[in-house]
């Protein structure tokens, strides 16, 4: 599984024979896609957003960054030297 790609680099390759002779699939998913078809979002919106709600799920904040260090927050994103989400705070 690859979970983004916020370097854009092609990182891995996977034999086609490795997954016939175990009869499995490589798919992707952009969540841009779906924007741009809100019905493929309402199911899911509806069960998740309730989650949010309750605080069942909750984002992991990864960093924080004053609005005038976006450059700093995004090469710390590209280099990998974050985890979950960034915040960048405009009131800073």
């Amino acid at each position: 599984m690859t979970y983004g790609m916020a370097a854009r680099q092609e990182t891995a390759a996977v034999p086609p024979g490795m997954l016939l002779q175990r009869s499995r699939a490589v798919i992707g998913f952009w969540l841009a896609h779906c924007m741009a078809r809100p019905s493929m979002l309402d199911d899911a919106m509806t069960e998740l957003l309730p989650l949010v709600a309750d605080g069942v799920l909750r984002p992991v904040v990864g960093g924080r960054y004053p609005l005038s260090a976006v450059r700093e927050a995004h090469q710390d994103l590209l280099a990998r030297r974050t985890t979950g989400k960034l915040v960048l705070d405009p009131s800073r």
